[in-house]
């Protein structure tokens, strides 16, 4: 009896054994199946979410044109390395849903000023060039006449080289945080004599001479004057308002 006994033990540590070899075979199988299914997709299925500004069929056709993903298997890197070469793409990240989804998120450049030229060229708070694509959505931003428009100082997808751009982007950009609705009523910046900055409002329309210099000063000085109206008038009740002179506004009605 014990011999028979000893018999049936030493099968079931042979069987347990068998079994945990077994086990650990298909668990490697199945991680090697995993990753071939998660860093490589044929045909996969796109799904892009986040998109405002273009469509998330315009991001996929672009996806497919330009790392040929029905065709190849591709690595998450690929994918994103050929999404940041377009231009409206400021960020992304990818996620896999098995079996053949690859989820996108993106986060776009907005158009945030135009350079008056032909054709006009479109820039993003952070000054980046963006290409004027016909079936973008028609943008309320302001205009920027007189300013260079050398196509060499505008490289698409890349920032802006000129000084007076990226300076005129940078204090609209904290206008537009400090006050947005001034932002939305500028209809268009024009430089004049010796780059003074002339705002144009959407309204009536009313001119600003800023002059050249301390412009984020004399927006927080236009705004002190506006609350000094009472709301009796709004700036935009003058033809023009003259800021070039130190702590003075000037108005014509």
């Amino acid at each position: 009896m014990p011999t028979k006994q000893k018999h049936i033990n030493k099968l079931k540590i042979a069987l347990v054994r068998v079994l945990t070899v077994f086990s650990i075979f298909f668990v490697l199988w199945l991680s090697f199946f995993w990753a071939e299914q998660k860093y490589t997709f044929d045909k996969p299925t796109l799904l892009i979410n986040g998109t405002s500004i273009l469509s998330d069929t315009y991001y996929a056709d672009y996806l497919i044109s330009s790392t040929e993903i029905e065709n190849a298997k591709l690595k998450p890197n690929k994918i994103l390395d050929d999404l940041y070469k377009h231009p409206y793409i400021e960020a992304a990240r990818l996620s896999y849903r098995y079996p053949d989804k690859i989820i996108i998120e993106i986060s776009e450049r907005v158009p945030f000023a135009i350079v008056n030229n032909s054709p006009m060229i479109m820039l993003d708070k952070n000054c980046f060039v963006l290409p004027n694509i016909e079936n973008i959505n028609n943008y309320s931003i302001p205009i920027l006449s007189r300013y260079n428009t050398d196509p060499e100082l505008y490289p698409i997808g890349k920032q802006a080289l000129s000084v007076k751009i990226k300076d005129t982007i940078s204090w609209l950009k904290v206008l537009n945080e400090m006050y947005p609705d001034l932002y939305h009523n500028i209809s268009e910046i024009t430089l004049e004599n010796d780059d003074e900055i002339i705002l144009i409002l959407a309204e009536y329309p009313t001119k600003i001479m800023l002059g050249n210099e301390n412009t984020l000063y004399k927006i927080e000085l236009l705004k002190r004057f506006e609350e000094t109206l009472k709301k009796k008038k709004e700036i935009t009740d003058y033809a023009y308002l003259d800021m070039r002179y130190n702590n003075q506004v000037i108005v014509k009605e």
